[in-house]
C-alpha cells in the first residue's frame, strides 16, 4: 500500500476519516457548497441523479477547485460507464449491486488500467489534463478508488468472495436496499437492519478493505464514524436542503417553537 496516492491512499490510511455527501442535484453551486460547509468528499450519483456523464467535467472540477474529492456512483456494473466517469477526472468510483466476486473483479478490472485491469487508455482526456500529465496510466492506478456497493442479502452471503478481490478497495454499504432485500424496505432501521451492516463493516475491516457506508442522518453518521468507517456518507443534498427549508419556514411562522 506504500505506492498508493490521492484517494485511494485516504481511504486505506489510519488518520483523518472522511465525511462525505450524495449529489443528485447537478450544479456546481451544490458540489461548492458542500465544500464550503466543510465535507471531504462528494459522491456525483449518476445511479438515482438526473444526469449522465456529459455534466461531470464541471463537476469534478468544482470539487478539486473547492479542494474536495470527487466520486462518480455510476449507473450500474458497465465497463464504458466506469471508464467514462474516470476519464472525467474523478478520483473514485462506487458500482451499485456488486453481488458476488466474479461481479467485484469485473468492477476492479474496469477501473484500473492494463496489467492491473482493462481499462481502455486515452491520454488526453481530462484526467490525464488533455495529455500533460506524465506517467498518467501508473499514476491513475496507484490513485483512482474503487468501491463496490454491498446492498443485498446475496451480496452479503457472497461478501468472503468480494472481499478477497485484489484490486478493489473496499465495500460500501447501502443501508436502504439491503432492508429492503430483508423485506424491511419500509423499516431501514430494523435491528436486523443495522446486525447485517455492522457484520458487513467488521469483516471488511478484518479483511482490510477500506469501509464506507451511507448515513441518512448526523446521529447515524457519528455512530459509524466512531465504529472506525472510513468514508462515511451523510444524507443527500436534497435531503439537507429539504430539512433547511422546513426549518426556515417553520421557525419563521412558530418562532416561539423549537426547531431541531
Amino acid at each position: 500500500m506504500s505506492t498508493l496516492s490521492g484517494l485511494r491512499e485516504r481511504i486505506h490510511g489510519t488518520g483523518h476519516q472522511l465525511l462525505g455527501l450524495f449529489i443528485i442535484v447537478p450544479r456546481v453551486e451544490v458540489v461548492e457548497a458542500a465544500a464550503a460547509a466543510g465535507f471531504d468528499v462528494v459522491i456525483l450519483d449518476c445511479e438515482h441523479g438526473p444526469y449522465g456523464v456529459d455534466v461531470l467535467s464541471p463537476l469534478v472540477a468544482a470539487a478539486h477547485g473547492a479542494g474536495i474529492y470527487a466520486i462518480v456512483r455510476v449507473p450500474g456494473n458497465d465497463e464504458q460507464a466506469v471508464g467514462a466517469a474516470l476519464d472525467c477526472g474523478a478520483d473514485g468510483v462506487l458500482v451499485p449491486h456488486v453481488g458476488s466476486g466474479e461481479e467485484a473483479r469485473r468492477v476492479a478490472r474496469a477501473s484500473r488500467f492494463p496489467p492491473d485491469g482493462n481499462r481502455s487508455v486515452h491520454p488526453w482526456v481530462r484526467a490525464a489534463q488533455y495529455g500533460a500529465q506524465d506517467r498518467y496510466v501508473s499514476s491513475a492506478n496507484h490513485s483512482v478508488a474503487v468501491l463496490a456497493m454491498v446492498e443485498g442479502s446475496e451480496a452479503h452471503a457472497r461478501l468472503d468472495e468480494i472481499l478477497h478481490v485484489g484490486d478493489l478497495d473496499g465495500v460500501f454499504v447501502g443501508p436502504m436496499d439491503l432492508a429492503a432485500s430483508l423485506g424491511l424496505a419500509d423499516a431501514p432501521d430494523d435491528p436486523r437492519v443495522h446486525a447485517a451492516a455492522n457484520d458487513i463493516v467488521a469483516r471488511a475491516n478484518h479483511s482490510g478493505k477500506a469501509t464506507s457506508i451511507f448515513a441518512p442522518t448526523p446521529q447515524d453518521a457519528h455512530t459509524w464514524l466512531a465504529a472506525g468507517v472510513r468514508l462515511v456518507v451523510l444524507s443527500v443534498d436534497t435531503a439537507l436542503m429539504h430539512q433547511a427549508f422546513a426549518t426556515a419556514v417553520k421557525t419563521t411562522l412558530n418562532p416561539t417553537e423549537k426547531h431541531v
